[in-house]
């Protein structure tokens, strides 16, 4: 195992892997992380603000090169921050959650993981994913006691696992999804790897032929997996944000819906919707209703 310490800015470790971007994660206090990137397992550990504390099995060359492009340390976020739009929640979510940055996860891992997320809980995902892992995921190189030392297994080591062998793992009807998904990608019908090249309606339109998916997760693999910026995901939590705060008392289509997105939150939607999520699911009701009521988009404001 390696350890070596990675200087970081504009980050926090803790809110960004907590954020229901990402569920192969495994913490105990919220403070110490550990997991698999690839084939390496890691441990990270934010002492400080500017200071990242790695163990890995990974050297640590590629150890740092590693998490800069998976936390995205080379972007700006300061940049990506002024971008956004100054009304009051936003503004108080951007202060809220400091450092949260997207991930750029691998397509397959975040696929398979939305395809689990249906209508459960984030800690409920985490579970799934982990039993999933120690199930049918291959092993890093040295024994450890962490069921997030397991590599989240393939396609291919899923099909061999069979539905039947999948549903075990507590994810009831998703099985049969996560199961023909494998199989499409296995096969050929489904090439994750191309859709890198594609525009993000192309893309949109593949990830959809997977059983199991709409428009919701397909959005999430697009930002969270392929780094498209436009993408947008509506859960019931953007929903709200949208229906009650930005369009109180509108009846709007989905395409006046996402007209508003793209002319209001900017260049950068997807992580407007990240911050927007994260601080709003953590508000108090009487918070939330509070604000809503002064929100400057009400009528007669």
């Amino acid at each position: 195992m390696e350890s070596f310490d990675l200087r970081v800015r504009d980050f926090n470790l803790g809110l960004t892997l907590g954020s229901g971007q990402v569920f192969h994660w495994s913490t105990s206090d919220g403070r110490h992380w550990h997991g698999m990137l690839g084939k390496y397992f890691y441990h990270l550990h934010q002492p400080k603000a500017s200071l990242l504390r790695v163990h890995t099995t990974a050297s640590p060359s590629l150890g740092r090169q590693d998490l800069r492009h998976y936390f995205g340390l080379d972007q700006s976020l300061q940049r990506i921050l002024k971008s956004f739009p100054k009304d009051p929640l936003m503004r108080e979510a951007t202060q809220t959650n400091e450092g949260l940055r997207l991930l750029r996860q691998d397509p397959w891992v975040t696929l398979a993981s939305f395809i689990l997320s249906s209508t459960k809980q984030i800690i409920q995902i985490r579970q799934t994913v982990q039993e999933i892992s120690c199930r049918f995921g291959s092993p890093h190189e040295m024994q450890t006691h962490h069921s997030a030392a397991w590599a989240f297994p393939d396609p291919a080591q899923l099909v061999q696992a069979g539905e039947s062998r999948l549903r075990a793992c507590r994810m009831g009807y998703r099985a049969k999804y996560l199961y023909q998904t494998a199989c499409l990608i296995q096969e050929g019908q489904i090439q994750l790897d191309s859709l890198r090249t594609c525009s993000l309606e192309e893309a949109r339109e593949v990830l959809m032929q997977c059983p199991g998916v709409g428009p919701k997760i397909a959005e999430c693999v697009l930002l969270f997996g392929y780094g498209f910026r436009e993408a947008f995901p509506m859960d019931v939590w953007i929903r709200r944000i949208l229906e009650d705060y930005y369009l109180p008392g509108q009846k709007s289509s989905v395409a006046q819906v996402q007209a508003f997105v793209t002319d209001y939150f900017g260049p950068h939607p997807g992580y407007a919707q990240q911050y927007l999520f994260d601080h709003v699911r953590n508000l108090p009701s009487e918070v939330w209703q509070a604000m809503v009521k002064a929100s400057p988009f009400a009528q007669g404001s």
